[in-house]
């Protein structure tokens, strides 16, 4: 590895070698006076790359170079290490004047430095913008401090009498046109009018801060050859195609629909065209699966346009008129706007076939990028596309989106990770140079939008939108880089924005010059159509024939659109085939396992290998794990529970993927998953795994990951990923539950509306820890209420349909919620999610204080053959209270408060008190609810919880609970339909900070409140003791004052 060699040539430029050099000058030549950034890093290419060679083999390098690096490696000042080869030009130098010795060592070397100048900064001063307002635009994104780019000659030494020169640049080492044999020797007026025609034209390539050199020459390789970039007349003819259908599209939608929001994308069509160009170019490649996520702009365009959905269902929509009665019955009238809606098509090429999905979103810009990476990554996964060769995802962004949305750095951060990574992503820019009404100067510090993917060294491509030959062409580049070298790539099409944020704005208010100049443009198909009749490319009949087809084909369209039904069908893809709607029943299978399966299971999972140094902790928990399923007992806790339900579901052939912050340890020390070799640095140990065929590893059946600290997009890719297979479960973990809305915008907008709007059910489990344990306001609550505020449940169906069996609501339901308080529970609603004919998001509120409580492990038998998921546990011990006629008040509550108001009923030896706990909120089981209330007609009913008045489950489980007491009232089964609430009083914050306070406000609420008939212990006796030191201190300010009154009264009467 060659070392960093820093300030010998000239400054910023690093030199590496296997040998340690000391610091030397910087060079006094003309060299000195170069803009730093074209010596720094990458910049100085040219001479590492000889000085590489020359330390492999001096030979190798010519003698001035030779000369130069011994004379450095001696400690020579780079000023005087050069010499000379002896020749004529010897002799010329040594008559050459002294002032001129600084010109003549160092020509071809500016010419190079030149060229990666060029390359460097070309970019900056390209012909990108349409409007010809570059000095705005670089005026209005380019921060404080930044400087123009110096390209001309005369910033590198040479005068206007050097243009004419010869100059040499074929390094032999960095690709491009300073690697090309059959030309080593430009002249320098020339080389300076190829490097603006590659780098300073219509298309600008940001590609100099990637750090792999051979991804550099690869880029070099590409775009030095303008011959590649020549389009074959069939790629002119084709991308004129793909314009005209998306003008006439767009013409007849601005004529049918003129008063209504479409968000097209006139001003960029050129966008359209490419994204058609690179969808084919996929095809050619063999690629099989392309997963779209784009914003509402243009999206109406690329359904019609490249997925080639039929532009009778795109009318339909458009006009809101004869949805299926066959949709509105199964799904709910919920729907969503036309610009959100995607589809999925197969769109065929010859005997090759590829599968094309736009995914649904709503008008949260970017929120859609995670999804895209979740589902890409199942697709991959499931087809064993390990490279990404096969499927790859294209993201479509805005430009003021892009630089201003944390998702997009949360998302693109994925891109290198091992268990999120799907080959690389192609983002495409879709650039107006404008946000709404802001100018880029407002909306970022930035000189592009683009800059938040040098992050991760993705190579940009700015391109202008009047140029649809030249965006094909960066699409079909950006594709190949891609396919290559497996990583993201970002396109940026430079164009306007003809109408405002929509048809209906009027962006002369705000952009009154811009729009000025807008409104002069001239469409872009009807340019480029010029521009090939004049090369003789297509003739004006031939095109105005292709207009007549495609207006006459929307005409008939329109007209049948008027009896067009739109079918769910156009959303479901294969695997989710063979899963129903939600009202079309199918049986729900037991989530129970044979108790032999289990046994295997355990015996292969809880079985660590003994070549592995296990830490004595954990070798304790798998052992304990192990003993509590053999031997039958009463001791599964959660971790084991989830351990088997993970290895049952493996074991019947479906996948499990759990991911989030420290799921592999577990946040709270108690999953353990993956083991690390204390001895060793070796490969983490995956007990699961041991229930695998290599071919089911290969296919990814099982992840556990830890994941980057992002809650939104993590929590995006695992929605993603939840949708494009229902037969795998799918788990995302908050580190604490509290944490969670931090995704806020995916739990609102995709997870629990997505079935409703989009039509696509989920089966995603998101597994938040929660529970009021002195923690504090931030690791305490998982926001309960906000959940249950989101559920669609509705308590008048059950007081109108008389009957609301809860397979009909688990159906209908748009969330589950659920507060698991057994480890026998939470196994049967983690199998629950895959053994139904239908998926539904569930919210699992798990404790933190039951993961290893002993009072919520379970037996093997609760979960054998028959067991299945419980909503509601009733009272479990009848044996310690009173039958259930004499029985005064019944507690209902739910998760891990039950146990410590069963705790504190054993220790007053209350008999009066049931406990019913509510195992799920979401759908609420009202008639299950209903049976066991029955029991206690004469006893008050209590809700208490452990969270505050205004959190928690009680204003979601009020009206329900009072549904429920007046159907007993209405059949004469009870006399009052009142329910009390129990709890702490309401509060902005979720939690008490500091645990003494805590500890007081639960005493309060479960003793005082609950009223049960305690003994005097030492918690009673420290309440009476604060109690009494109150009212004798109360007691003694009040005597006070009334004797300062007294002697305030008695003064005044003598005074007077």
């Amino acid at each position: 590895m060659l070392k960093k060699l820093s300030n010998t040539f000239c400054k910023g430029l690093s030199l590496k070698n296997s040998q340690s050099f000391r610091t030397t000058k910087i060079m006094d030549s003309e060299i000195s006076k170069f803009n730093d950034s074209f010596l720094a890093g990458c910049n100085a290419e040219f001479v590492e790359g000889l000085f590489e060679r020359w330390a492999e083999d001096p030979t190798s390098v010519g003698p001035s170079w030779n000369n130069y690096f011994k004379n450095l490696v001696r400690g020579v000042e780079p000023e005087y290490a050069f010499s000379l080869p002896p020749s004529d030009l010897t002799k010329a130098i040594h008559m050459a004047p002294d002032h001129a010795m600084k010109f003549i060592v160092s020509d071809n070397l500016k010419a190079r430095l030149l060229v990666d100048a060029y390359r460097i900064r070309g970019h900056e001063i390209a012909d990108l913008d349409p409007l010809q307002m570059n000095e705005e635009l670089l005026k209005a994104g380019k921060p404080k401090g930044t400087s123009s780019p110096k390209l001309s000659h005369l910033d590198f030494g040479f005068t206007d009498a050097d243009l004419d020169k010869e100059v040499f640049i074929n390094d032999g080492r960095v690709d491009g046109i300073t690697n090309n044999p059959s030309k080593s020797t430009w002249k320098l007026r020339d080389l300076i009018d190829h490097l603006k025609q590659i780098y300073c034209n219509k298309v600008g390539y940001q590609y100099m801060h990637i750090n792999n050199k051979t991804e550099r020459d690869w880029i070099r390789q590409r775009i030095e050859n303008a011959e590649q970039f020549k389009p074959t007349k069939e790629q002119l003819v084709r991308t004129a195609d793909r314009l005209c259908r998306d003008y006439c599209f767009t013409e007849f939608l601005n004529n049918k629909f003129s008063t209504s929001k479409r968000f097209g994308s006139e001003g960029c069509d050129s966008f359209i065209s490419g994204l058609g160009a690179l969808v084919d170019h996929a095809a050619d490649k063999k690629i099989e699966n392309i997963v779209i996520g784009m914003p509402h702009r243009g999206r109406l365009n690329t359904l019609y346009s490249v997925l080639k959905k039929p532009a009778v269902n795109i009318l339909a929509e458009f006009q809101d008129i004869n949805v299926a009665k066959f949709d509105e019955e199964n799904w709910g009238n919920s729907g969503d706007v036309k610009y959100h809606l995607g589809t999925t098509k197969d769109k065929a090429y010859g005997d090759h076939t590829v599968r094309l999905s736009i995914m649904a979103n709503p008008s949260h810009l970017e929120a859609v990028n995670p999804v895209v990476y979740g589902k890409l990554r199942c697709v991959q996964d499931a087809t064993q596309d390990t490279n990404g060769d096969k499927s790859f995802g294209i993201l479509i962004h805005g430009d003021a989106a892009f630089s201003g949305q944390g998702i997009v750095y949360e998302s693109i951060q994925m891109h290198d990770l091992k268990d999120y990574n799907n080959g690389g992503i192609i983002h495409i820019v879709v650039n107006n140079q404008i946000g709404f009404t802001t100018y880029p100067g407002d909306s970022r510090t930035t000189l592009y939008c683009t800059a938040v993917a040098e992050t991760v060294q993705a190579p940009i491509f700015h391109v202008n939108a009047d140029e649809p030959e030249l965006v094909d062409a960066v699409m079909r580049l950006a594709l190949d880089y891609r396919q290559t070298f497996h990583k993201d790539v970002v396109i940026d099409i430079i164009g306007y924005r003809k109408f405002g944020h929509n048809e209906l704005d009027q962006p002369a208010y705000t952009q009154p010059q811009m729009q000025k100049i807008i409104q002069s443009m001239k469409p872009v198909y009807l340019k480029y159509m010029d521009k090939l009749y004049k090369e003789n490319v297509l003739t004006p009949e031939i095109e105005k024939e292709r207009r007549s087809y495609y207006e006459k084909s929307l005409e008939e369209a329109y007209h049948n659109s008027r009896q067009e039904k739109t079918q769910h069908t156009q959303w479901v893809t294969k695997p989710w085939e063979e899963l129903k709607l939600p009202t079309m029943f199918g049986k729900v299978k037991d989530t129970g396992v044979d108790v032999s399966v289990l046994k295997e299971i355990s015996a292969k999972v809880n079985q660590l290998p003994s070549d592995i140094n296990v830490h004595k902790q954990i070798q304790k928990v798998y052992a304990a794990r192990r003993e509590a399923v053999e031997q039958n007992e009463n001791k599964i806790d959660y971790a084991c529970a989830e351990a088997l339900a993970f290895g049952s579901l493996l074991y019947e052939g479906y996948g499990v993927r759990i991911s989030g912050q420290d799921v592999e340890r577990g946040t709270f020390s108690h999953r353990h998953s993956k083991i690390n070799d204390q001895k060793v640095d070796r490969e983490k140990y995956c007990p699961l795994s041991q229930l695998l065929s290599p071919q089911d590893i290969a296919k990814r059946r099982l992840t556990i990951a830890n994941s980057h600290l992002s809650e939104f997009g993590v929590l995006g890719f695992e929605y993603g990923y939840s949708l494009a297979n229902p037969n795998n479960l799918v788990i995302w973990e908050a580190q604490f539950g509290d944490f969670a809305n931090g995704a806020q915008i995916m739990i609102d907008n995709f997870i629990v509306s997505g079935e409703s709007k989009w039509k696509q059910q989920s089966g995603l489990v998101l597994n938040l820890p929660h529970g009021m344990d002195g923690q504090g306001p931030e690791h305490s609550s998982a926001r309960l209420e906000r959940f249950l505020q989101l559920s669609d449940d509705d308590p008048t169906n059950f007081i109108l349909k008389r009957q609301n069996r809860l397979k009909q609501q688990s159906a209908e339901i748009n969330l589950q919620v659920c507060m698991t308080t057994t480890a026998a529970n939470y196994f049967h609603a983690l199998r629950r999610q895959i053994r139904r004919p239908f998926r539904k998001p569930l919210v699992l509120f798990n404790s933190k204080r039951l993961l290893r409580f002993a009072g919520a492990t379970s037996s093997l038998k609760e979960f054998q053959q028959g067991t299945r998921f419980l909503d509601i546990y009733k009272e479990q011990y009848p044996q310690d209270i009173n039958e259930p006629s004499k029985i005064k008040k019944v507690v209902l509550c739910s998760g891990q408060v039950y146990y410590d108001i069963l705790e504190r009923r054993q220790e007053s030896k209350c008999k009066n008190t049931a406990i019913i706990r509510l195992e799920q909120l979401s759908p609420f089981p009202y008639e299950h609810l209903k049976v066991v209330l029955e029991e206690y007609k004469n006893a008050k009913i209590i809700w208490c919880q452990e969270e505050h008045e205004n959190q928690g489950g009680w204003n979601f489980v009020r009206p329900r609970i009072r549904a429920v007491l007046d159907r007993l009232q209405e059949e004469g089964e009870r006399k009052n339909g009142k329910v009390i609430y129990v709890g702490r009083k309401a509060s902005c914050s979720s939690a008490a900070g500091k645990y003494q306070f805590f500890k007081k406000q639960d005493f309060q609420i479960i003793i005082n409140q609950c009223q049960f008939n305690l003994k005097i212990n030492r918690f009673f006796i420290q309440a009476q003791v604060r109690i009494k030191s109150f009212l004798n201190s109360f007691i003694q300010r009040v005597v006070k004052d009334i004797k300062r009154k007294i002697e305030y009264v008695k003064n005044k009467q003598q005074t007077v």
